[in-house]
């Protein structure tokens, strides 16, 4: 005849979850929106989408956002009504999200390139640069065609040219994360850590 044992309870102590404590002490110092700065293909919706989740705050895409309120897309904004016509959707999108609650937004490429909306983000948000190199850009990016800056010519040397262009830019950013190289998930780990480091101790 068999004879079950019953289990004895777990009595071991739990340890303590770090990344939980980490994410724990992110959300309780962050006092205003994270805004992921950076060129096309860079992961700021990827990674950003990912470290709200963590977070438990939202998550906005601006260039969605303007998609959605246009009812088309960018690539018809910029083909119908042109880029400055498309920077004024963009700029009064990111005016809006700026001054919201603590949120991650992603903006797009060429937001923080525009005088007055990089203003805007370093002063109301915490503005973090993701980089990476132009062939790791492509390689994510993928499909060029809903890409307007990728419609005309080579697009790794159109994307060399903006790194090159727009990375004195970027650099205005209070946060530099370079992402070349790195999964989604260490990525967002990395973006987290910066987080922790930047933000003052309560």
């Amino acid at each position: 005849m068999l004879a079950f044992m019953k289990a004895s309870p777990d009595l071991t102590p739990h340890k303590p979850n770090p990344a939980a404590e980490l994410v724990s002490s992110i959300a309780a110092r962050l006092d205003r929106p994270v805004a992921l700065v950076g060129l096309m293909g860079s992961g700021k919706s990827a990674i950003g989408l990912r470290a709200a989740k963590q977070l438990g705050i939202g998550f906005k895409d601006s260039d969605q956002l303007i998609v959605k309120a246009a009812g088309i897309s960018i690539a018809e904004i910029f083909e119908l009504a042109g880029e400055v016509k498309f920077r004024e959707m963009e700029q009064k999108t990111l005016s809006k999200l700026a001054l919201a609650s603590p949120q991650i937004i992603a903006t797009g490429g060429g937001a923080f390139c525009q005088d007055a909306t990089a203003d805007l983000l370093l002063q109301h948000t915490l503005t973090i640069w993701l980089k990476a190199s132009p062939a790791t850009l492509l390689s994510r990016i993928g499909n060029t065609k809903t890409r307007p800056m990728l419609h005309t010519g080579n697009p790794l040397a159109t994307l060399t040219h903006l790194d090159e262009q727009r990375a004195r830019l970027y650099k205005k950013a209070r946060i530099h994360l370079d992402t070349d190289g790195l999964s989604t998930y260490t990525a967002m780990m990395a973006l987290l850590h910066a987080l922790d480091t930047h933000l003052p101790r309560q």
